[in-house]
């Protein structure tokens, strides 16, 4: 049995990696990550040239709807995509093909009806496939060429889209937008030709996909409900402020989901115990690397003629990413241990906190948030670290490295 590029599936060992080529491939996979955000943010500016505010407002508003209707529904095959068995892997990455399939399917016939709609579910439809399409990559534990993937998927959207945006007199943005979603289709194509005759399942019982879906609409308040706020309580410049250092936070802060990523082999050979996940050690030094790397940013944006606010406030995240690198990884391990409800109630937990404390320093505008959201991911921190080191008993007795700890997910 093999996969995308024909290469046996069962009974393949997981790479025997040391620790520093372990971080060389989450390095890898944060610069990639780095190249398809740049490429993003030349995207946003074409739009703005050359259809204007309202038409890149209108291009947002549907992305975010699409957002917010397929990430929870994504996540339990996000999460179960990692730990299970080879089998339940790839009848459930079918069905995860079939839903975002269907989503494009809905979204191309809508297409007359609602800008926000068609290109809404065309884009989260794509987002989910390519999710799907590249899980195989994301399993066994190569997030380098995971990002890789993702970045020459954008660059390639860009591509057509920018170019139909500068080589036509009068480009329309519903043009604009069939061309930058074909990349999805030909992703969808191949996705399709991946799974068939896999025999489709539902990602585990349907309470744990309840508390995977709840999860992730915990995260996106954690990750997004701040700036929202902020802006709310103050005005749009101090959100702006705030929205920059967060956006610059959490892109360095990303180079810890890419090495809990290049554990994930180890991690479901071993249980999801600690020792077979990355050393303390290397996750605390790639920590401290990122954070000294925001810190460094800030200070020169403190020198140059930039806000005060903007410049303390990015100085102020870099405690944030040292505990974000952390905590991703630590995430990481908790979903191979299929702790799910650990994770969904941290979350719970630390958003009316992060929530509260906004409020709170409010006065201080972004420094005040910022100081909130190192708080916050403190306290998560602080969770996962107690739940790390209590393990639950189908963890402490572990016989051998291939032990695997029952469905109860």
């Amino acid at each position: 049995m093999s996969d995308v590029d024909g290469t046996p599936l069962i009974g393949k060992p997981a790479e025997d990696l040391t620790g520093r080529q372990h971080i060389t491939k989450a390095l890898a996979a944060a610069m990639w990550t780095y190249g398809g955000r740049g490429t993003g943010l030349l995207w946003t500016v074409t739009l703005i040239a050359q259809i204007g505010v309202g038409g890149y407002g209108q291009y947002a508003m549907a992305f975010a709807i699409g957002a917010i209707v397929s990430a929870p529904i994504d996540n339990p095959f996000a999460v179960r995509s990692i730990r299970e068995s080879e089998e339940r892997f790839r009848a459930e990455r079918s069905l995860r093909v079939i839903i975002a399939v269907s989503m494009i399917v809905l979204g191309i016939i809508l297409y007359p009806v609602s800008y926000l709609l068609w290109f809404g579910l065309v884009a989260s439809g794509g987002e989910m496939v390519f999710a799907a399409y590249k899980s195989r990559r994301h399993r066994d534990g190569h997030p380098d060429k995971v990002q890789r993937m993702d970045t020459t998927r954008q660059v390639s959207a860009v591509i057509l889209g920018g170019g139909y945006l500068y080589l036509v007199p009068d480009p329309t943005l519903a043009i604009a937008s069939i061309l930058y979603a074909i990349p999805y289709l030909v992703v969808a194509l191949m996705a399709i030709r991946v799974v068939w005759g896999d025999r489709p399942a539902f990602p585990g019982p349907i309470k744990m996909a309840a508390v995977l879906f709840g999860e992730n609409l915990a995260t996106a308040l954690y990750l997004q409900g701040d700036v929202l706020l902020l802006g709310f309580l103050t005005d749009s410049t101090v959100a702006g402020y705030y929205s920059v250092a967060v956006v610059c936070a959490w892109a360095v802060a990303q180079v810890g989901a890419a090495l809990g990523g290049t554990y994930h082999e180890k991690l479901r050979d071993g249980a999801g115990t600690l020792s077979s996940g990355p050393p303390l050690k290397h996750t605390v030094s790639l920590a401290g690397a990122a954070a000294l790397l925001l810190l460094l940013a800030g200070i020169v944006m403190e020198i140059l003629p930039l806000a005060t606010e903007l410049a303390t406030s990015v100085i102020i995240m870099s405690a944030f990413v040292f505990f974000r690198v952390i905590n991703y990884v630590y995430t990481t391990i908790l979903s191979i241990q299929r702790r799910d409800v650990v994770r969904s109630g941290a979350a719970a937990v630390v958003v009316p906190i992060k929530l509260g404390l906004v409020t709170l320093f409010v006065s201080i505008g972004a420094v005040g948030a910022a100081i909130s959201s190192v708080i916050a991911d403190g306290i998560l921190l602080a969770i996962y670290f107690y739940v790390l080191n209590r393990p639950p008993r189908a963890l402490q007795n572990v016989p051998h490295a291939k032990h695997r700890m029952p469905d109860n997910s």
